[in-house]
């Protein structure tokens, strides 16, 4: 059992909206698990090899063992909505058994994003249902459902319905983007390569994320932030003190 799922399309694409949020998780006692739909392979920069090796480095930076972190081999650019797809989102989650699962927004730039979005919340779904089987290991699997669903952003934003502090992650969470050098290029550290330039490889996408991350923590009152919107209504709050 893990405390945290999260789930998304690429190699790359928790460490970017997340990771700050998953690292404060276990700077508190807490468990997480990544799972990742595909490699990548059609990405302009880099090859499926390079990115196994990115996401290694990005794993040591994250307290990950390789048991910790599934790709479920989809293809990408074509994530399909279907019946074997659902099962290893379906298969992950029995395995794992989150308390709180993280995955990707349903509105975005990438088609990869919005998939993701309708392939897992189908895959919740199933995953809760005993007349849907499964297996790890020659064995059978239980139904399971987190407790709690939250989506977080890529290119487009809308407002959050909460804000998680990751100040003190900050730098952590910046050694694991540039953990993938093929794919990214930090302010300050242009690199002389000759693969061509993409919508996120330049310095300028850095930068917007960066920039992005200190507007949700000034939103709380803090100096960076990760948002997220809720699934399945708002959030059960006990006590007034413990939003403060």
């Amino acid at each position: 059992m893990r405390d945290i799922l999260a789930i998304s399309a690429h190699p790359d694409d928790v460490e970017l909206c997340v990771a700050g949020t998953l690292m404060k998780a276990r700077d508190a006692g807490r468990t997480f698990a990544i799972c990742d739909l595909t490699e990548g392979e059609r990405g302009t920069r880099g090859t499926v090899e390079t990115r196994r090796d990115e996401t290694r480095r990005a794993n040591d930076i994250l307290g990950l063992s390789a048991g910790d972190r599934w790709n479920l081999g989809m293809p990408d650019g074509n994530i399909q909505i279907n019946q074997e797809n659902t099962l290893k989102v379906v298969r992950a989650i029995r395995h794992f058994r989150p308390k709180v699962l993280l995955f990707s927004w349903d509105n975005d730039r990438h088609p990869d994003h919005e998939d993701v979005n309708r392939l897992v919340r189908r895959a919740v779904f199933d995953s809760g249902l005993t007349m849907v089987e499964t297996a790890w290991n020659g064995e059978r699997q239980k139904p399971h459902r987190p407790e709690r669903m939250y989506c977080f952003f890529h290119t487009y934003e809308r407002t959050p319905d909460f804000v998680v502090d990751i100040t003190e992650q900050i730098e952590r969470k910046i050694q694991v983007i540039e953990a993938y050098g093929t794919q990214f290029t930090m302010p300050g550290r242009e690199k002389d390569d000759n693969e061509p330039q993409t919508f996120i490889s330049t310095p300028a996408f850095a930068e917007s994320l960066l920039a992005r991350m200190r507007h949700w923590g000034f939103m709380i009152g803090a100096t960076y932030g990760e948002p997220f919107v809720t699934v399945h209504g708002p959030i059960k709050v006990n006590d007034l003190l413990d939003t403060v």
